[in-house]
């Protein structure tokens, strides 16, 4: 089993930096990626989505004003995202989410890592934090093992 799949930008899209949104603005994901804490799926920012904060003059750095006419000229989708999971595999983020799953925990910090703790994600990964196994620290309780409750 290689590296996961990234997100992949469509073509004509613009670069994005996890880091400076969320380590350095302080943006919570579910700013961006609307879904995260209550649907099964995490969507990918749309241009309105973007432009809801970059209509406005946010900063002094001499890039802001590329970005701005990159944003300007983008698709009204600029990223895309391809699943990471089999089609058989369910996965909600909402439940994880209210189960005080946070968004790191499996992504990883400043940016995407797609990545659960220093693991792939595979279903021993999951199989190990749904027993218990896994942020013991963050006092997870444990959730359902039997097949399924994760594959359809």
């Amino acid at each position: 089993m290689g590296e996961p799949r990234v997100p992949e930008r469509a073509v004509g899209s613009i670069p994005f930096d996890h880091a400076l949104h969320g380590d350095s603005i302080g943006l919570d994901c579910a700013a961006c990626h609307t879904g995260s804490r209550a649907s099964a799926n995490a969507f990918m920012p749309s241009k309105a989505d973007c432009m809801d904060c970059h209509r406005l003059p946010l900063t002094e750095n001499p890039g802001i004003e590329t970005l701005d006419s990159m944003l300007a000229k983008a698709d009204d989708r600029p990223w895309s995202h391809k699943r990471h999971l089999p089609d058989h595999v369910v996965f909600h983020h909402g439940v994880h989410a209210a189960a005080g799953v946070a968004c790191a925990d499996c992504h990883g910090r400043g940016y995407m890592q797609n990545r659960y703790g220093a693991e792939l994600f595979n279903m021993q990964s999951c199989l190990k934090c749904h027993r218990g196994e896994t942020f013991k620290e963050k006092g997870f309780k444990p959730a359902a093992t039997y097949c399924a409750a994760c594959h359809r």
